[in-house]
């Protein structure tokens, strides 16, 4: 049965890519997200290659301004939790054997979950331009992969969690979102 995360974001989805649309449509006034722009923002960054590449790959990024790039970098890391949520962890947790990595993966999908309904809350105040909400509710979400992370690193037996790559990507795509908000 699908989780009620999951069930509202078939929902928000489309929501929030009519709202980005929207939003970059509208945003005339401000330079557009070229490659100088994207460059600028991604050399401020933890991981620069992961910051381009990130942009690049996104067909939404040109019609972006800075604005339109909060609020892009906020959609993306949307994608990457609830990707996490519906796919990486199901497949995990039919590989499990030790309850103790049962338990931990567990936790793991409860705090990606709040991290979900978190991104969801920033990606509506980002779309508002409330970036003091918006610094705050990022923060916030970012908090809850760090507990994913603590889950396996703070009791024994200390183990690199199996979705360590997914908690990398949703921390690089908080820094991204702090240094546009910087730049605002």
């Amino acid at each position: 049965m699908a989780s009620p995360i999951s069930c509202i974001s078939i929902f928000l989805l489309p929501l929030i890519a009519t709202s980005l649309f929207f939003q970059v449509s509208n945003a005339t006034f401000e330079v557009k997200a070229d490659q100088a722009l994207i460059d600028s923002i991604c050399e401020q960054t933890q991981d620069v290659d992961f910051c381009k590449s990130t942009f690049n790959a996104n067909p939404l990024t040109p019609a972006a301004d800075r604005d339109g790039l909060v609020v892009l970098s906020i959609a993306i890391n949307i994608d990457v939790v609830q990707a996490t949520i519906n796919d990486t962890i199901p497949e995990i947790v039919k590989t499990l054997i030790d309850p103790v990595d049962k338990q931990r993966i567990q936790v793991c999908l409860t705090d990606y979950n709040d991290a979900l309904v978190t991104l969801i809350a920033a990606f509506t105040a980002s779309s508002e331009k409330n970036y003091k909400e918006v610094i705050g509710l990022v923060t916030e979400a970012a908090n809850k992969i760090v507990d994913c992370d603590g889950a396996y690193r703070k009791s024994p037996p200390i183990r690199e969690p199996p979705i360590s790559g997914e908690n990398d990507k949703v921390t690089k795509l908080t820094d991204i979102t702090y240094v546009i908000i910087d730049l605002i």
